[in-house]
């Protein structure tokens, strides 16, 4: 009796969590962030059956506590107690109410399912790649391409086009959308529309191999002005020329050790081999390094560059001991003054979500 009881309350306590806002860093996670229409659609979905489960349990918990404490031992009996076999009210009534709360509940659910997959007119489409262990961004109406971090406009509809390029991975965007699985060969689709301006942790959640917890990457929400100047600068962005030696000598070190495998607009152009590494056009931008682990510091990118596979295991990036600091050092200051002049993608702690 004991054991079925603490059954049920550890169920009940484990929905209350699985509503709860989690966080990791300094970003709250929280699937009922009300920032978009989806959110609050499964927030209301949640809610309901939140309130049947608790029906369920006060009703089920109350019955057999009553049961419990009206038929115990006494040891005050003569004989066997009066028995009786069935109620056929009371077997009618236990099929017919959970049938009843299970269609309501499926009712509910298919609503929001055939609500939330309604692309709203004016959509724009994001295609979404998972590599090992980071994501890649197209944006083909735009024809622009970024990695990593996710730049939009608030108030847009989108419909974000997500696969996989190796394994299955899992797109999570938790405070703004839910999950879709990115699978090769297979295209799945998320909708939204942001609605408030920030950035939006974003994370892998399907085992994908050996950083699959370091699978992350960020959401950039933006004024449309400021989307707007980003893809105009992004499309007709090229690499400048480099201004001193230092850049002149980072380039060459790019040409000769990263340019076979990182697009860099106007350095090295997108090829297949590119395609499945990320692209460092405007990398000056970016606020995070090694998809989402780190912020994008000379510190933390001279590290990286200098051995990858260290700080994040199995990726394909190699290290390059043979490297020396100056060389780094270069390398880094290089791909850090590629960058579209007047755009800032950082976001105070207030905005994190």
């Amino acid at each position: 009796m004991l054991q079925r009881i603490g059954v049920i309350t550890a169920l009940v306590l484990g929905l209350a969590l699985a509503a709860s806002p989690g966080q990791v860093g300094n970003h709250v996670l929280d699937i009922l962030n009300p920032s978009t229409s989806y959110n609050r659609e499964v927030g209301y979905l949640l809610r309901w059956v939140l309130a049947f489960a608790a029906v369920v349990f006060v009703v089920v918990t109350g019955l057999m506590t009553y049961v419990t404490l009206k038929f115990r031992r006494t040891g005050r009996e003569t004989g066997e107690p009066v028995q009786f076999h069935g109620n056929d009210r009371i077997e009618v009534l236990s099929i017919i109410i959970p049938t009843l709360i299970v269609f309501i509940i499926f009712g509910l659910t298919a609503q929001s399912m055939f609500k939330l997959d309604r692309i709203p007119p004016g959509a724009m489409t994001v295609e979404v790649k998972g590599w090992r262990y980071w994501w890649d961004y197209h944006y083909p109406e735009q024809g622009i391409r970024n990695s990593s971090e996710l730049i939009v406009p608030v108030g847009k509809p989108l419909v974000l086009e997500v696969t996989g390029g190796d394994v299955i991975h899992s797109y999570r965007i938790t405070s703004l959308v839910g999950t879709q699985d990115a699978i090769p060969g297979f295209t799945t689709r998320i909708i939204v529309t942001p609605e408030k301006v920030g950035d939006y942790y974003g994370q892998c959640v399907e085992l994908c191999g050996a950083s699959h917890a370091n699978m992350r990457f960020r959401v950039k929400v933006v004024p449309q002005e400021t989307f707007d100047r980003f893809v105009q600068e992004a499309k007709a962005y090229q690499a400048p020329p480099p201004s001193d030696p230092t850049l002149a000598k980072g380039e060459s070190l790019f040409k000769a050790n990263c340019a076979g495998c990182h697009a860099l607009k106007g350095v090295s152009p997108v090829n297949p081999a590119t395609l499945q590494n990320p692209d460092l056009t405007f990398f000056g931008n970016r606020t995070t390094l090694g998809s989402g682990m780190w912020p994008n510091t000379p510190q933390y990118l001279e590290a990286w560059i200098k051995d990858a596979p260290g700080l994040k295991p199995g990726i394909r990036m190699p290290a390059f001991p043979q490297l020396s600091s100056a060389d780094v050092k270069a390398i880094a200051d290089y791909l850090l003054s590629h960058k579209l002049e007047g755009l800032d993608f950082n976001f105070p702690e207030s905005q994190r979500y």
